[in-house]
């Protein structure tokens, strides 16, 4: 199998200015559109122990407007000029490492750009994952990327959905919720799904969620309530806010909620008040942040990449085309505008 020519310009997206105040503790954590700005530099060569990828796909996340800002702890600010890191899944074009061979498929936190360099682990010190043969390498950034085992690590350590359980879910037609709400049904429990708007509701009950809650008819509290009658044994929260406040009212007792993520905070501060629910129903709320569990991630892989090949979980994905797309489609998750696992195809597989 060879991999097609390629011109070999080196592309790449990098921080053209500061971002303004903000982050996650207040001020917004989008960054505007002035701050991508578009470069190239030259095609890295692999030396000893080190692998040429091409990049194929980008993954535009929160994660990578934190990047930009940084995040105290966890890792330092991209400075004017740096190159933007996120999710990147492509082909090992040459390989000098014994693990990596030409033309295998690869994904990692790198730089944006056509072509990286890498000594086999990702620009966060975890090793780079391997996409299986056969796997499209847009299934290793959602179902089999971060998207994906945050669904599955949440579920499993955290919400432990029994059968006949009803689990929760918001964000649903986002990367993260629509495949929690698949693993919830492949565990026995009942899945419902809240998203905002006819559409998203519509992709949600594509993939066989039980019900559908649309944010969007107001009275999100009572809908909760007249389709989970009994309460909510396991809550996967992806927006936090008003929606988390609206799930504590209707917790079954013992209930689980599962922290992932915080859309609704993402512009600032935003109250949450009806958390003493927790105390009333005997429930707990914890988090967990991804990159704490490297060890879990290959057992997460091999089991969601075996529901993936037997149809259990279904990809939803949303791909805009091209390399100039990146700044849009990194906006778009803040705005409304992705459904799905939003991704940007920025080549073609060289070795397709």
């Amino acid at each position: 199998m060879q991999a097609r020519a390629n011109a070999r310009t080196n592309r790449q997206w990098q921080v053209a200015r500061l971002p303004d105040s903000g982050g996650l503790t207040g001020g917004g954590l989008k960054l505007s559109a002035d701050v991508f700005g578009q470069g190239e530099v030259d095609v890295p060569e692999p030396g000893a122990g080190e692998v040429l990828i091409r990049a194929c796909w980008f993954s535009p996340d929160p994660m990578n407007h934190a990047w930009v800002r940084g995040m105290p702890g966890k890792f330092d600010p991209i400075a004017i000029g740096q190159p933007m890191k996120g999710g990147v899944a492509g082909r090992v074009l040459a390989s000098n490492h014994p693990d990596w061979n030409e033309g295998d498929g690869v994904t990692g936190f790198l730089e944006w750009q056509d072509y990286t360099v890498s000594d086999g682990t990702d620009r966060l010190g975890a090793p780079l994952q391997r996409v299986p043969s056969g796997v499209p390498l847009e299934s290793g950034l959602a179902t089999l990327g971060m998207t994906g085992l945050c669904a599955w690590l949440g579920l499993t350590d955290i919400g432990r959905p029994q059968p006949g359980d009803v689990v929760l879910v918001s964000g649903a037609s986002g990367a993260i919720g629509s495949i929690a709400g698949q693993i919830a049904r492949i565990a026995g429990a009942r899945a419902i799904g809240i998203a905002r708007g006819r559409a998203k509701c519509d992709l949600i009950a594509s993939l066989g969620f039980d019900a559908v809650i649309d944010a969007s008819e107001g009275d999100l509290a009572g809908q909760i309530a007249a389709t989970a009658p009994d309460g909510v044994d396991v809550f996967f929260d992806n927006v936090g806010g008003p929606m988390l406040d609206a799930a504590l009212l209707n917790l079954a007792h013992g209930a689980r909620v599962v922290v992932c993520g915080a859309t609704a905070h993402y512009d600032g501060p935003t109250p949450v008040t009806n958390h003493l629910m927790l105390a009333m129903r005997g429930a707990t709320m914890a988090g967990f942040f991804y990159f704490d569990h490297v060890a879990r991630w290959a057992e997460g892989r091999r089991r969601l990449g075996e529901w993936l090949a037997e149809g259990r979980i279904r990809e939803a994905l949303d791909i805009a085309e091209g390399f100039a797309a990146v700044p849009d489609a990194a906006l778009a998750q803040f705005e409304g505008r992705a459904a799905g696992r939003k991704l940007v195809r920025i080549a073609e597989d060289p070795f397709a």
